[in-house]
């Protein structure tokens, strides 16, 4: 994980952390919305180059 730049005390970095965390969970649930509403509206138009 990365810490702030500059002087910082062991609670800035733990609240850093926490905040980290944060963000990534939005972005997880970010990206399952996205391949969730992919899967139900796009994917039947979508040919892999796979399959051709």
């Amino acid at each position: 994980m990365v810490a702030p730049s500059g002087s910082v005390n062991c609670e800035e970095f733990t609240k850093s952390q926490e905040l980290l965390k944060v963000v990534r969970m939005r972005d997880d649930m970010v990206n399952d919305r996205n391949w969730k509403v992919f899967n139900e509206c796009c994917q039947i138009h979508f040919k892999s180059p796979k399959n051709e």
